[in-house]
């Protein structure tokens, strides 16, 4: 995570605003995600992440980049792969960015940076005649100079390790540099496994990220029963795989719902017309609360899921749910391993893997603690508190404003925390990260563009979510999602809303539900479901006859969730068997503060 603003000595420059002339920088990292899962360890991803951001941190001169910054430079982003920079003049900006895209094809060759420089304030002598007049000016051309920029990448841009390499990296499928001694070659002992020094680098970076991670958020939460020792897994088989048992894992992705508005008005609200780049410097403050946002979110997710861990004396830890519970991976005298596993990639995005039976249950808890009341929390130091504090003072005494939920105490209020669209992909143990991940956040795309329609149809704002469990590719998952919900008969509900979403779980996957499908005990009635009624449904037959012919076999009405339609019974039975609700909420209440040193934080 990106240190606090306070720490970056370069997030001013020098003394003052920044200068009425000079160069404004702008660099956005190519190919994230395809770096970041392009290999099947958790550890991989960790440290790719990790590094993505060390990779933007003008504030570590040991890890980050600081190094590079020059003292007359202003930063105004610095986060998410992404950097702005303010620089005196095209020679400065030249040089910063000959050093930055050589240390960055040093310790990440597979990112490829892409840049744009915006001049301002008046051309210099054989600058760039297309300059802007000022700063903000100039921050508004830059996001087309970045586009302009990605549509002339040529091949010198793709990293070159040489020829006659015949060692494979095990991990990326490129010339394997170095060995490394922590993992084994396909599993044989005493057999290290062959890499590329950037995979090498990134193991690294991520084992000291697990550490740092697994300390703040697992080691000392609290638990339902026992005080094991709790530790973050490092391997996806800790995750999801129980010997007899469901072996799926979910990748759910966390977006921030139309950040790019959020900043844009904060910026002209927040900024003095008079003081050149002001908004931009407000605009990266609130970024860095976003960002609070999302690792207190990744905090609270570890420490739910904590805090339902059963670990009596003398039996094996879980995750109990009803007549069902997870076991927990563990080692004798050794820590138990939670099955959830987030990993930040940007600054308004969150990753989490998990097992794949509580995926819908942490994204309902994810969206229960963005719709806690702010002012109820009653902390300032909680980052929903925070950001919405500092929204609602920039939109100032006028009207409206602001969006209204319903905590968990079903009371309406006002908040500024920003929705967030969610995208969920179930897939085996095993498959590759980088599949579940595009998966997912395709599913977090079609949300959010359904969140958009319907704000343009007159509906307010509001989280959505949508899911698949299948792996054969984004555009056949994709194709088949769109022909089952626009069919004459609709065959899914999805995407839903945050509000249809929670009712979509309380009406079929709850346990205690007229009619649910999770109930336990009625194997017959799930037979005839499966084999008779859902190929109905999925054919868009009228279910009505089948219905009645079971009702006259059986002698008595069929048991049925309540106001259920073909859509939403179909999504539910795709979930039935990878959905166990251990009582999230209610064993760490959302509505307490996430700061640090508070119930659902960290310790100080």
């Amino acid at each position: 995570m990106t240190p606090d603003p306070a720490q970056h000595r370069s997030a001013v420059g020098a003394p003052g605003e920044p200068p009425a002339r000079g160069v404004l920088v702008g660099v956005d990292l190519r190919g994230i995600q395809a770096y970041v899962y392009s290999g099947r360890r958790i550890l991989d991803a960790v440290g790719r992440a990790a590094l993505v951001a060390e990779l933007t941190d003008t504030s570590d001169p040991v890890r980050g980049i600081a190094g590079l910054v020059p003292d007359d430079c202003t930063v105004l982003r610095d986060a998410g792969g992404a950097l702005t920079v303010v620089l005196p003049d095209a020679a400065s900006a030249r040089r910063f960015t000959a050093r930055y895209t050589r240390v960055l094809r040093e310790r990440a060759g597979d990112l490829t940076p892409v840049v744009a420089h915006v001049p301002y304030g008046g051309p210099e002598p054989g600058g760039d005649p297309g300059g802007a007049q000022g700063l903000d000016e100039a921050l508004a051309l830059l996001p087309d100079r970045l586009r302009r920029a990605r549509g002339h990448m040529s091949a010198l841009h793709d990293p070159a390790h040489g020829y006659g390499i015949t060692a494979v990296c095990a991990v990326g499928g490129g010339p394997a540099e170095v060995l490394d001694p922590s993992r084994a070659q396909d599993d044989r002992p005493g057999v290290p496994e062959r890499v590329s020094a950037d995979v090498a680098r990134a193991r690294g970076i991520g084992r000291r990220w697990h550490r740092a991670h697994s300390a703040a958020w697992a080691a000392g939460a609290a638990t339902a029963t026992g005080a094991p020792r709790l530790a973050l897994p490092m391997e996806v088989d800790r995750l999801g795989r129980e010997p007899g048992g469901v072996s799926r894992i979910a990748v759910v992705h966390m977006d921030v719902n139309g950040l790019g508005a959020v900043l844009g008005e904060y910026r002209e609200r927040a900024g003095d017309p008079a003081v050149p780049g002001s908004g931009a410097l407000a605009q990266r403050r609130l970024s860095q609360r976003i960002q609070d946002l999302t690792g207190a979110l990744a905090r609270v997710l570890v420490r739910s899921v904590a805090a339902t861990v059963r670990a009596d004396p003398g039996r094996d830890p879980v995750i109990p749910g009803g007549a069902r519970s997870i076991s927990l991976d563990h080692e004798r005298s050794g820590p138990v391993r939670l099955p959830v596993r987030p990993i930040v990639v940007a600054g308004d995005d969150l990753t989490v893997l998990c097992d794949a039976r509580l995926a819908l249950p942490l994204v309902r808890y994810a969206l229960e603690w963005l719709d806690a009341d702010p002012e109820g929390v009653g902390d300032p130091a909680d980052p929903r508190t925070a950001l919405h504090r500092a929204l609602a003072d920039a939109h100032g005494d006028r009207p409206g404003g602001g969006r209204t939920a319903a905590g968990g105490d079903g009371r309406p209020h006002t908040t500024f925390v920003p929705t967030v669209g969610v995208g969920v992909a179930v897939q085996p143990v095993g498959a590759p990260l980088s599949l579940g991940h595009e998966l997912c956040e395709a599913m977090c795309r079609t949300a959010k563009r359904h969140r958009v329609a319907a704000i343009e149809g007159g509906a307010p704002d509001g989280h959505v979510v949508a899911w698949t469990t299948r792996v054969d590719g984004v555009d056949r998952v994709l194709s088949r999602w769109e022909a089952a919900r626009r069919g004459p008969v609709p065959r899914t509900g999805l995407p839903l809303t945050g509000t249809g979403f929670t009712r979509f779980l309380d009406r079929y996957l709850d346990p205690g539900a007229p009619g649910s499908l999770t109930a336990e005990g009625d194997f017959r009635r799930r037979g005839w479901l499966i084999s008779s009624l859902v190929p109905l449904l999925e054919s868009g037959a009228d279910p009505a006859p089948e219905i009645a012919r079971r009702a006259r076999v059986t002698g008595a009405p069929v048991d049925l969730p309540r106001e259920w339609t073909p859509a939403g019974l179909l999504d539910a039975v795709e979930m039935m068997d990878l959905y166990l609700d251990p009582g999230l909420a209610r064993a760490l209440d959302p509505r307490l503060s996430a700061a640090r040193g508070g119930p659902g934080g960290g310790p100080r």
